[in-house]
């Protein structure tokens, strides 16, 4: 959508030679300045003993868990991203949020849906009413939001260092091409904005609401929360929990791909392009047609999954009690457009939720647990829930 990523710049919903540029780019880069390292491993560790600590200091009193679990992912990502650590009572993170919230009813409701199947439309927009108009002004607030973090980080920027974030490693492409003569081609300001952004936002709202449903399915499911602890003290015990420790943890695995299965964080997924012509059940659809495809759809299949809207993590489970992965389960897509973040957001889940389950225990705040129920808009996430939480050890 125009509105979301200004125009023909950003890495999500273009389909252009300049998104596939800068997504090889962005991918390149994220590598480069540390995806999967130890380093950013030990930063979503310190940040998951600060969520802990905090929950402990609750004194048995109802809890929230979306504040400090989006200060922990916000912290990271922003970290990634532009370098930046933010304090525990930072305002970006929960004016975000609030920005993501508001956007969500607008931004996947049908008009949206409508124009981002016939674009030409938005040169209507004075006829789509306020809407359009609020979307466009929370949009803005994000921007400015974006466009203040890019110019700390490159008041900082030192194009003779290795970069250690993102946004280091763009400044310092646009620095190369400029010492080079080259014109700037795709390297420019309204290009990082509009990636910074995208990075941003794929990277927070979609990792807190799947975290959110893991908290929300323990206190529904308590026989589930005790294999997962008793799993937890077996392999790790008290020891920091670290991402290699997924391959021994067959039950947090199988529940972790049972949460990406029911999640569906993204209830409409991007639109694609077809490549070649095909037929799909007698439909022959020509190349070059849009298609919109929903992997969701395969999560909830009774052919697929047996009983699929009730939550069980044994479906995930072998004979031998190994974890079994799935292919049919693609929460961050698939093929060249997946979700660039995916080993990311896949190591801050583990890590994060492995910590809660060794060091918490998670029960309901009432007499009977909150329902699983969902908030819907261009993301999926549970709605509010309050839990009681109490220190393991």
């Amino acid at each position: 959508m125009e509105i979301m990523s200004g125009g023909l710049y950003g890495l999500v919903f273009e389909d252009n030679n300049i998104a596939k540029e800068q997504r090889k780019f962005a991918l390149k880069s994220l590598h480069e300045v540390g995806f999967g390292s130890a380093a950013l491993e030990d930063t979503v560790h310190n940040c998951a003993l600060e969520v802990v600590d905090r929950w402990r200091k609750s004194g048995g009193e109802e809890v929230d868990v979306t504040e400090n679990i989006m200060k922990a992912i916000g912290n990271v990502v922003w970290n990634v991203t532009f370098g930046i650590s933010l304090e525990s009572d930072n305002k970006i993170v929960p004016e975000f949020r609030q920005i993501h919230l508001d956007v969500a009813p607008l931004s996947g409701g049908p008009l949206m849906m409508f124009i981002e199947m016939f674009p030409f439309i938005r040169k209507f927009d004075f006829l789509l009413g306020s809407p359009m108009k609020r979307l466009q002004a929370l949009v803005d607030r994000s921007d400015a939001m974006i466009v203040d973090a890019i110019e700390t980080a490159e008041n900082n920027f030192n194009p003779d260092n290795q970069p250690t974030l993102y946004v280091e490693a763009f400044l310092r492409e646009m620095k190369k091409n400029e010492e080079a003569g080259k014109p700037k081609g795709n390297f420019h300001f309204e290009q990082i904005r509009n990636s910074a952004a995208t990075l941003w936002g794929a990277g927070f709202e979609t990792t807190v609401g799947l975290l959110r449903m893991c908290c929300l399915e323990l206190v529904n499911h308590p026989e589930v929360l005790r294999k997962l602890q008793k799993e937890v003290d077996d392999v790790i015990g008290e020891r920091r929990i670290r991402y290699d420790d997924h391959k021994q943890l067959h039950y947090t695995c199988a529940f972790l791909q049972e949460i990406y299965r029911l999640g569906n964080v993204l209830p409409i997924n991007f639109l694609r392009k077809t490549t070649q012509n095909t037929e799909i059940d007698g439909f022959r659809i020509a190349s070059g047609t849009t298609v919109l495809p929903q992997f969701s759809m395969v999560h909830s299949d009774p052919k697929e999954f047996e009983r699929p809207d009730y939550f069980c993590p044994e479906r995930h489970i072998d004979d031998e009690g190994k974890f079994i992965k799935d292919p049919r389960i693609t929460p961050f897509s698939i093929g060249k457009r997946a979700c660039l973040g995916e080993t990311l957001a896949r190591m801050e889940i583990f890590v994060l939720f492995a910590t809660f389950v060794q060091n918490c225990h998670f029960t309901p705040a009432g007499k009977v647990p909150p329902p699983v129920e969902f908030n819907y808009g261009f993301a999926r996430s549970v709605k509010h829930f309050t839990v009681n939480i109490e220190p393991r050890n």
